[in-house]
């Protein structure tokens, strides 16, 4: 038995029996996550879908995992004011649905509190755009619905493989961003229905960290380039060290992590020629909450303090071949 096959083969039924399910024909409807991504690559998405290929799809079932994880550890610890996966159709032009993870509902406060789940292979240092995106669309299709209520929004990011876990939170609808994201819905609706007709349009292109996992970037017009075959070694062979360098630094993690909870139980002890114990640093960081509340006092706003600054780095994203 070839288990890769098997495994790709049932995978593929799996996600394609949870997507009719639980979210139906996505080529009807706009989802709430798909505003935040690159306008081409929904639209093609949706007229030519791909099949996914396995890594893809247990990255799927690590989603699902996380999102059992969370709702089992809520009820063991005795919440019950939850609903899962919960639908909101927006009104209006454009077909638009929002699938929320979770909505704690307390009714004596009158208060609706979103969270979103996020499984990745790391942990950001803050939540991606696009899930923000996702989250403001969410909020304000739930603030539509309930008015009465107050809506809040978060998003729980789990590395399952690390163990570790981030919490983004503190969203409030915010009416300019809805009303901004809906436009852009429209705009990319707009333009999916003319491919649809077949009209020549050329959809809107955003460069971002998953263009690299787009089944669409060999045409992509943002990537076209001249090929240089002659630096194919050197690619391949930077990719190569950087590949065993990620497993280094995954290796080098959980072993130190390992050494740490001897110590912190045992205290210091010597090993291998070398003495090991739990040692604590500080450091300064700027508080910029009480920063934020100091600059409203006097009437200004941290951004006026903000400068972007432009820098320079190689970017390597997987070419896949055009179809014949």
């Amino acid at each position: 038995m070839d288990i890769q096959t098997t495994l790709l083969t049932s995978l593929r039924k799996l996600a394609h029996l949870h997507t009719i399910e639980t979210l139906g024909d996505r080529r009807d409807y706009l989802g709430a996550s798909d505003i935040g991504y690159c306008p081409r690559k929904v639209i093609l998405e949706k007229i030519h879908p791909g099949e996914h290929d396995l890594a893809t799809l247990l990255r799927f079932q690590r989603g699902h995992m996380a999102e059992d994880i969370i709702a089992r550890a809520f009820t063991a610890a005795g919440y019950s004011n939850f609903e899962q996966q919960v639908e909101i159709v927006l009104p209006g032009d454009v077909p638009l649905k929002a699938h929320i993870d979770f909505v704690f509902t307390s009714r004596v406060h009158k208060i609706k509190s979103i969270l979103e789940i996020k499984s990745t292979s790391r942990i950001p240092d803050g939540p991606y755009s696009s899930w923000e995106s996702q989250l403001y669309i969410q909020m304000g299709a739930l603030s539509e619905q309930y008015p009465d209520y107050s809506i809040k929004g978060a998003v729980l990011t789990l590395d399952l493989a690390h163990g570790e876990v981030a919490f983004f939170n503190g969203y409030e609808p915010q009416k300019m961003i809805f009303t901004g994201l809906m436009e852009r819905a429209g705009m990319i609706w707009s333009d999916y229905q003319a491919m649809v007709h077949d009209e020549a349009i050329d959809p809107k292109t955003e460069v971002s960290p998953l263009c690299g996992f787009c089944d669409h970037i060999a045409s992509c017009p943002r990537f076209e380039t001249e090929d240089v075959p002659q630096l194919a070694g050197v690619v391949e062979a930077l990719q190569e060290l950087q590949a065993r360098d990620k497993n280094l630094q995954g290796e080098i993690k959980k072993l130190k992590k390992h050494l740490l909870a001897v110590v912190e139980q045992k205290g210091p002890i010597k090993s291998g020629g070398c003495f090991l114990r739990k040692a604590t640093r500080s450091r300064k960081y700027l508080d910029t909450d009480r920063l934020e509340s100091f600059l409203a006092e006097s009437g200004t706003v941290l951004e006026e303090y903000q400068e972007d600054r432009s820098f320079s780095f190689l970017e390597i994203r997987k070419a896949k071949a055009k179809a014949a």
